[in-house]
C-alpha cells in the first residue's frame, strides 16, 4: 500500500512539475481548409461560343485551370483566346496565365500578353491587359507596343475594339517608322 501511495505521489509531481514548464499559451494557427480546396481542376481545355448562326464566335484554349472553392474565380496559365470582328479580322490573344470571371466571361491575362491581328499582320504586347470577352474589347493600363508593316508605335495604356479593329493608346505615345 505504501508503494501505491508512493506511486501516485511520484505522478501528481510529475505532472505539476510538466505543467509549471510548459508555455501558459501556445500559439495555435487556424486553417480555414474551406476556402484552400480546389473545387475544380481542368487540363487542356477548349470553350467554344457560337455566334446565333452556329458558327464558333470565338475560342478560349487553355493549358490549366485551376477553381478554388468559396471563389468565383478561375486561375489559367497557357491561355489562347480567337475571334473574328464583323468584317472579318482574325484575332488570336496570347497570355501566360489570367484569371477567368465566369458569370462576367471576362479575362484578366497577365505575364506577358501577345495579340495578334492576322488579316493586317499587326501584333500587340503587353505585360497584362482586362479582355471583355461579351463586348469584344480589350483595355490595359501597362505599357503597349504595337508592330506593323514598317512601323512600331508605343503608348503607356490603351483600349482595343476586336469588332472594329480600332486600338487607342493613350499616354506617351511614340511611332517609328523604318
Amino acid at each position: 500500500m505504501k508503494g501505491a501511495v508512493i506511486t501516485v505521489g511520484m505522478v501528481a509531481l510529475g505532472i505539476a512539475l510538466w505543467q509549471s514548464f510548459a508555455p501558459e499559451s501556445s500559439p495555435v494557427q487556424q486553417i480555414d481548409l474551406e476556402e484552400e480546396l480546389i473545387a475544380s481542376y481542368l487540363r487542356e481545355g477548349t470553350r467554344r461560343h457560337f455566334s446565333q448562326h452556329g458558327v464558333a464566335a470565338d475560342v478560349l484554349e487553355i493549358g490549366e485551370a485551376t477553381r478554388w472553392q468559396s471563389s468565383e474565380e478561375t486561375t489559367l496559365r497557357d491561355i489562347r483566346y480567337q475571334t473574328q470582328a464583323e468584317h472579318g479580322a482574325v484575332w488570336d490573344i496570347d497570355a501566360a496565365a489570367g484569371i477567368f470571371f465566369e458569370d462576367l466571361n471576362e479575362l484578366e491575362l497577365k505575364n506577358g500578353v501577345t495579340i495578334l491581328e492576322l488579316t493586317r499582320d499587326a501584333t500587340m504586347q503587353t505585360q497584362s491587359m482586362h479582355l471583355y470577352m461579351n463586348q469584344k474589347r480589350a483595355q490595359g493600363e501597362q505599357e503597349v507596343v504595337i508592330t506593323g508593316r514598317g512601323s512600331r508605335t508605343s503608348g503607356s495604356a490603351f483600349e482595343l475594339d476586336l469588332q472594329s479593329s480600332m486600338a487607342t493608346l493613350k499616354g506617351d505615345v511614340r511611332t517609328e517608322y523604318e
